[in-house]
């Protein structure tokens, strides 16, 4: 809106979540995160407190098809088309190609979920995790093909 060429575009990714059953929150008193990945702004499937004491599980991240694609049946051919003619989706795509179908394997199957959370709270079941909204995360991708953290600064004469 300022006029700015920023050389980037946002690239929508979807973050699915579990609850955890109530008889196991007592697994969990304060967040708990992996070590993070220094390559990717995401966190990876992490757990949760919340403020009514329900504890939250996940989010994975999912390329999706439409900018606000909350659902996986969520279809947008013009949202999917500008994603996919972006040049530099396809570098990032191609770098971490296993990355993107573990995450993809993560979403069609629970299990797969579960086998990363296992490794922060092993006493947790499948039949532990309840599924419930999605997010969708705006990521901003460079055209060199970097992911961009939440912030990225730029210096502007003005």
């Amino acid at each position: 809106m300022a006029g700015l060429n920023l050389k980037m575009k946002i690239v929508p990714f979807r973050g699915e979540y579990y609850k955890l059953r109530e008889s196991k929150s007592h697994l969990v008193n304060n967040l708990i995160y992996p070590v993070p990945n220094p390559q990717f702004p995401f966190l990876g499937v992490h757990l949760t407190r919340m403020i009514n004491g329900e504890i939250h599980v996940g989010p994975n991240a999912v390329l999706v098809f439409k900018g606000e694609g909350y659902k996986k049946t969520d279809l947008n051919i013009s949202d999917l088309l500008e994603v996919l003619s972006y040049p530099a989706f396809w570098k990032i795509a191609k770098q971490h190609f296993r990355y993107g179908l573990n995450e993809m394997h993560r979403s069609v199957r629970k299990s797969k979920f579960l086998e990363s959370l296992r490794k922060l709270v092993p006493a947790i079941d499948l039949d532990d995790l309840v599924k419930i909204e999605s997010g969708v995360r705006a990521q901003a991708l460079t055209t060199d093909g970097q992911l961009v953290d939440d912030i990225l600064y730029y210096a502007v004469n003005v």
